[in-house]
């Protein structure tokens, strides 16, 4: 894991999803991190493939509705800003798992050749840095580190994650 300033070039991703399956990518949220510093964000919702459709459980989770998803971009549309955004960064996730699965599901869907960058997993680093909480859950974590968060929407997730990773290599997260 890096522990200086220079080393810390990533970006923080967060995807939510509209069902079961992990192809079905409806919202995805990207904070870039140079040098320890929060400098940018990205953030799209997405259209879920035919047959995927944002299933109510799911909406009660996260807010989003298949009405709100109609004219966003497909994720194969919106992969090049994702690729173009992330650059050559290794991606820092909550439950990073998850992240890289409905991110290797979707390529593999829309047949999209692109090799999946490295990740980091904030749980892990949470469970490290701070073992004694009941629990290293996203809302756990940032409440234990006054990270405010409106959890299940994914900038302020990746955002979140940002900061968490942030705090367990002893940094304090700044906006330029």
């Amino acid at each position: 894991m890096p522990d200086t300033h220079a080393a810390m070039n990533f970006c923080a991703i967060d995807f939510e999803t509209a069902c079961y399956q992990r192809a079905s990518a409806c919202a995805v949220g990207l904070i870039k991190v140079r040098e320890g510093e929060l400098v940018d964000q990205f953030y799209t919702l997405i259209r879920p493939p035919y047959g995927m459709e944002i299933i109510p459980s799911f909406t009660a989770i996260h807010g989003i509705r298949m009405r709100d998803v109609a004219g966003a971009p497909t994720f194969d549309e919106a992969w090049p800003l994702m690729q173009t955004f992330i650059g050559a960064d290794y991606l820092v996730a909550h439950n990073s798992s998850f992240d890289r699965s409905v991110l290797r599901y979707c390529l593999e869907y829309y047949s999209i050749n692109s090799p999946l960058p490295p990740f980091t997993c904030t749980v892990q680093c949470a469970r490290k840095a701070w073992p004694t909480l009941v629990n290293h859950k996203l809302d756990t974590v940032s409440r234990y580190l006054g990270i405010e968060l409106t959890h299940h929407e994914a900038l302020s997730d990746s955002l979140a994650c940002a900061k968490i990773y942030l705090a367990a290599n002893g940094l304090e997260p700044h906006r330029n």
